[in-house]
């Protein structure tokens, strides 16, 4: 039994190399099930190991689908002449899953210039100190938070929900990390509860997903 769990669970990694993530789910769990029922718990942190992989695997693959989606969407607003900030932030963002802070940071400041009202640009302004964060410019990072959060409150009333909240939610997550980084806990784990707060009223559930990833490294 334990020759036959390897195999599948070498057929199943090397499945998930060729990007057959279906297959090679299906063949690490059924690995693990046998291993499970030997008592091979060596092997079945093997086959958690895989799947772990498989699943960063899927979401590399997902964002470069979604980059090549978005820039797409860039050559038509480019050739049809119309608006396209809602294309660069959708770059910006992909840009930061995929870990390009730099190239980030150009799109955003790209997508600052097409926004007059506060609140988007509040929160564009709260990806920017995201993508300063990472790319070490801390100080820049907590001047331009800041600027987002008053922005923010500048035209809060006049924004509907979820998106308000989204973006409040968003800034508090940030500044949370920013505190993070330049050592004060105190004042970044109040920032984060309160944006967990924050999107646990308003059902955000994307974004409290995100704020839990952030939240427990503040325990």
């Amino acid at each position: 039994m334990t020759k036959d769990a390897k195999q599948l669970m070498e057929e199943g990694w090397k499945a998930r190399e060729g990007l057959e993530f279906e297959t090679a789910e299906k063949l690490l769990n059924e690995a693990k099930v046998i291993f499970e029922q030997e008592g091979n718990w060596f092997d079945v942190t093997e086959t958690l190991n895989h799947l772990a992989y498989s699943e960063k695997l899927k979401a590399i693959h997902h964002n470069l689908e979604g980059m090549k989606l978005a820039k797409e969407a860039g050559e038509l607003a480019t050739l049809h002449s119309t608006n396209k900030v809602l294309v660069l932030r959708a770059l910006m963002s992909l840009a930061n899953s995929a870990g390009l802070f730099e190239q980030a940071l150009k799109w955003g400041y790209e997508c600052l210039t097409l926004f007059d009202k506060p609140a988007p640009r509040a929160d564009v302004l709260s990806h920017i100190a995201t993508f300063q964060l990472r790319t070490g410019k801390l100080d820049e990072a907590e001047v331009t938070i800041s600027e987002a959060e008053t922005l923010l409150d500048e035209g809060f009333e006049g924004e509907r929900e979820p998106h308000r909240s989204i973006w409040k939610s968003k800034i508090l997550m940030t500044k949370a990390l920013i505190m993070y980084n330049k050592g004060n806990l105190t004042e970044g784990k109040v920032c984060i509860e309160e944006a967990l707060k924050i999107a646990d009223t308003q059902n955000l559930k994307t974004r409290t997903e995100e704020i839990k990833s952030v939240i427990e490294i503040f325990d």
